[in-house]
């Protein structure tokens, strides 16, 4: 990824996290280097012991810590937040789901019923009209996805402006998410189960076959090999605001790097 989209996330991140308390020893490692590394981490599937630490990137320890901090205190969801705000798309908003296999097992994994029931993972994921990211979980395989309706919904409402249509596909069918999009005002487009193939969602719904596209892009996503949940659950995270966002924050930087920090500080 271009050091200049690291450096604007990096930028959001140190506006949402506030500063930080220096103590004795080394300094900690800039955002940036942290950022680049994972970003090493993900597309390649660098080993852990692999990741040593440069000038211009973590080692993998270093990572690992600053993946179980973020974890700890939210910071990949608030950064995401502040980011999509500043953001303008279509406002629809689009369900799906992929699976993946878990190798070594771990946290959030289950028999996988379309994978002769190996052990894997199921990435449950929300996108605007156009594709944006804005929420995203991580479950076992065996999960259906109509559990991760809600979830989806409301984290998605939190931070998008408002939401005109949900488009789902058969595997969210539940006259209960259809009256939780009515009692926010949202239109619900979610296919039935029963009727025949062919009720035309796809051509509103491709956008987020495109995204779970992009993030199976990444090696340390599509096949899963870290078994605690929280690792697993930092990647899919970072990964959403990377791919989902580099695009727009490049072209509002181009458009006013000023003005696109001074959003960032005023609306963290």
């Amino acid at each position: 990824m271009d050091r200049r989209i690291l450096g604007l996330i990096a930028t959001a991140m140190e506006c949402c996290e506030g500063r930080r308390s220096r103590g004795r020893g080394h300094p900690p490692a800039s955002t940036v280097r942290v950022l680049a590394t994972l970003r090493v981490f993900l597309r390649e599937g660098t080993p852990w012991r692999g990741l040593r630490a440069t000038t211009e990137k973590a080692s993998g320890s270093t990572l690992r810590r600053c993946l179980a901090a973020w974890s700890r205190t939210g910071l990949l969801g608030r950064v995401h937040a502040l980011l999509v705000r500043m953001l303008r798309g279509r406002p629809d908003l689009i369900l799906d789901s992929c699976s993946v296999r878990a190798k070594r097992g771990g946290d959030l994994t289950g028999p996988n019923p379309t994978d002769r029931a190996k052990q894997g993972s199921k990435y449950h994921v929300a996108t605007t009209g156009d594709g944006l990211p804005v929420a995203c979980a991580v479950t076992g395989a065996n999960v259906p996805d109509t559990v991760l309706f809600e979830r989806l919904f409301l984290a998605a409402f939190a931070v998008l402006a408002r939401i005109g249509t949900v488009l789902a596909d058969k595997g969210y069918d539940a006259e209960r998410h259809r009256e939780l999009c009515r009692k926010f005002g949202v239109k619900p487009c979610i296919h039935k189960r029963g009727r025949a193939p062919g009720s035309g969602l796809g051509k509103w719904r491709w956008p987020v076959e495109r995204t779970n596209a992009w993030l199976l892009e990444n090696r340390r996503l599509a096949l899963r090999y870290d078994r605690c949940g929280f690792i697993i659950q930092s990647l899919l995270q970072t990964s959403r605001d990377t791919c989902g966002l580099r695009a727009r924050c490049e072209s509002a930087y181009q458009r006013s790097p000023a003005a696109f920090v001074l959003t960032l500080v005023c609306k963290s």
